[in-house]
């Protein structure tokens, strides 16, 4: 690629230079025409200005010509040596995405170019670990990147909300619809935790997904009630769509439980706990993972769609 653009550069500058001196020569050649019109006693005394002229303009032209041809070279040179810093980093941008390479190897911050480049494989190389493990069906990321950003912010000191979000009797509902309805429902959830998270949260807040019907928000202590509510008021308000028009009326719909009895569920809701660090202190991602869950079986014992948030102080 290079090769193509040291030959387009050289190709500019002759074609540019041979103009120039075209040109001026034409317009001498003219005026050395109107000069032999002249009066006979002027001929000789303007050829010879002319001429003198011409050796002038050649003289300018040839040194502008070497000097074209030595910027050019610098230009040529310059340019290769981007290009092969170019060439490096997108070997070294490979690597990055097969994993073959760490931070500490990238290209060393001399300039501007560099540190771009620099930056931008950081940015990749972040996105790759924390969308490694990502659900093939929401397109979100999973327990490694949800691990990882806790980790993250416990080290930091920054504080967080963790929402730990679950559907209600989602397994019926599966059982009864079957999958495909089942998937269809999973990817409405994620969808409607993203379109809340980007509305009333802050942008560098998270939204992971557990696996089946479990997902995880990951935002600041600030606020959490409302986008709880918010995804509340969003999931009810689109479930019934899910649902056959009988059912919607029945308000239920019958199927097995996980003992084998046949009984009524209701039409789905969904249940979110709360848990913070910034009234209380955790020691792990485990120990805060071992806490939401907690208040998700309690929380889901409730009817209807609900949140509930860990208000301790102390840890147990």
């Amino acid at each position: 690629m290079h090769f193509i653009l040291i030959r387009y550069i050289i190709i500019s500058f002759l074609v540019t230079a041979a103009g120039f001196m075209l040109a001026c020569l034409v317009v001498l050649s003219t005026l050395e025409q109107f000069a032999s019109q002249l009066e006979p006693s002027a001929v000789t005394e303007t050829l010879n200005l002319l001429r003198s002229r011409q050796l002038v303009v050649l003289s300018l032209g040839l040194g502008g010509f070497l000097g074209g041809l030595t910027g050019m070279a610098f230009a040529v040179h310059q340019a290769s040596l981007i290009m092969e810093r170019l060439r490096q980093a997108t070997k070294l941008l490979g690597n990055v995405v097969l994993d073959e390479i760490s931070p500490g190897s990238f290209l060393t911050d001399s300039d501007d170019l560099d540190r771009e480049i620099q930056a931008m494989m950081l940015k990749i190389k972040d996105s790759q670990l924390r969308y490694l493990d990502a659900s093939p069906l929401t397109r979100l990321p999973g327990n490694l990147a949800i691990d990882q950003v806790l980790r993250g912010k416990m080290e930091e000191g920054e504080k967080f909300a963790l929402c730990y979000i679950d559907l209600d009797d989602f397994k019926a509902f599966n059982d009864k619809y079957g999958y495909a309805k089942g998937s269809d429902l999973i990817k409405m959830t994620g969808e409607v935790l993203y379109r809340v998270k980007e509305r009333y949260a802050e942008p560098h807040d998270f939204i992971g997904h557990i696996g089946g019907d479990d997902f995880v928000l990951i935002i600041s202590p600030n606020g959490f009630e409302q986008v709880c509510q918010a995804i509340i008021t969003e999931f009810d308000r689109l479930i019934p769509e899910y649902y056959p028009a009988e059912d919607r009326a029945n308000g239920f719909i019958t199927g097995t439980d996980r003992y084998g009895a046949r009984r009524r569920f209701p039409i789905m809701s969904i249940s979110i706990a709360v848990v913070s660090d910034a009234r209380r202190s955790f020691a792990s991602p485990i120990e805060v993972a071992r806490v939401a869950t907690e208040i998700k079986d309690y929380v889901k014992s409730l009817p209807g769609s609900n949140y509930l948030i860990d208000r301790r102080t102390t840890t147990r």
